[in-house]
């Protein structure tokens, strides 16, 4: 078999698009990948229900509902879905990659001063609201408490309202979970299961870099440091270090990886792309933004340059 079709079907088939690898949950599907692009929220359940067997919209929404899945921007600035247990662990773990946007958020003047006062203005709304609360509905209370979220300039609005808010995810104060109205609702984070000493600088921080590294490969592999530099946003010395220790994590973790191709993935993705290539060869849907195609740096084992330019014609 051609390599990179061979590479393609076992990326396929490690991210549960096949029944044989599918999730019997949401939950299942989204650790499985450990974290799942969630930038369009019309897309989040398609994106998990595919891979999953036999689960609805409805199901999808209820693993929100239940506190199970949230939504936040855990690493590269971009909008994930994560299991609620995973949320601390990651934002804490890739917080150290988010020192440029924190830069850029004091220059849109917010200050440590200003960020603890918002902080405490939406953990008041949310004692009295705990099944959360809308975007609009937070900006409005901080508003009535004097904190301004717009600047002088109007094409700043926007932007100092979001990086408010993503100050606070990533400070684990808020996050985003049960569904209203087509909006992800903005709940109390900090309830959340903790995860000590994974933070840079902190003594569990290369081994939990290892492990994400490894779970990373289980679910999306095979993946080289590249992809795992890319979607985590790790430098490549980062990347390098974590995949380098990801089989022995692998393994005290219950995931265990091997070789394949010129990647690292699950160690029966081999055996699993004989036995299973006709359904992995099947014609699929997937949502705008799908990991299968945004969870890597080389999708060229996926589609050719024309390819790419029909799926991605702005390259983002």
């Amino acid at each position: 078999m051609e390599a990179s079709l061979r590479a393609s079907l076992g990326r396929i088939i490690a991210q549960g698009l096949v029944p044989a690898t599918a999730a019997r949950s949401p939950l299942e599907a989204v650790e499985n990948l450990a974290a799942l692009q969630g930038q369009q929220v019309s897309a989040i359940p398609w994106a998990i229900g595919v891979r999953c067997t036999g689960v609805s919209r409805a199901r999808v929404e209820e693993s929100f509902a239940r506190g199970e899945l949230v939504r936040s921007w855990p690493m590269r600035g971009t909008v994930h879905v994560t299991s609620a247990r995973d949320h601390h662990w990651l934002r804490r773990l890739l917080r150290h990659r988010r020192a440029a946007w924190e830069r850029q958020a004091l220059s849109l003047g917010l200050d440590d001063a200003l960020v603890e006062r918002a902080a405490q203005v939406a953990c008041e709304l949310l004692e009295t609201s705990p099944l959360g609360v809308s975007r609009a509905e937070l900006v409005e209370a901080w508003g009535g408490s004097g904190i301004d979220v717009v600047t002088a300039s109007s094409a700043q609005d926007g932007p100092r309202r979001r990086h408010l808010i993503m100050r606070l995810h990533l400070d684990g104060v808020i996050t985003a979970g049960p569904v209203r109205a087509g909006e992800h609702l903005i709940v109390d984070a900090r309830s959340l299961p903790a995860a000590p000493g994974v933070a840079k600088g902190e003594p569990g921080h290369e081994e939990a870099l290892a492990v994400l590294a490894a779970r990373y490969a289980w679910g999306h592999g095979p993946i080289d440091e590249a992809d795992l530099a890319r979607w985590t946003g790790l430098t490549l010395t980062e990347a390098r270090r974590a995949l380098a220790g990801a089989r022995e994590a692998g393994e005290s973790v219950g995931l265990p990886l091997a070789e394949f191709g010129d990647g690292l993935a699950r160690a029966d993705l081999a055996d699993l792309v004989e036995e299973f290539r006709v359904e992995a060869e099947m014609m699929r849907a997937l949502p705008p933004f799908d990991e299968l195609h945004v969870g890597y740096r080389d999708r060229s084992c996926l589609t050719d340059e024309a390819g790419e330019a029909l799926i991605c014609p702005a390259k983002n």
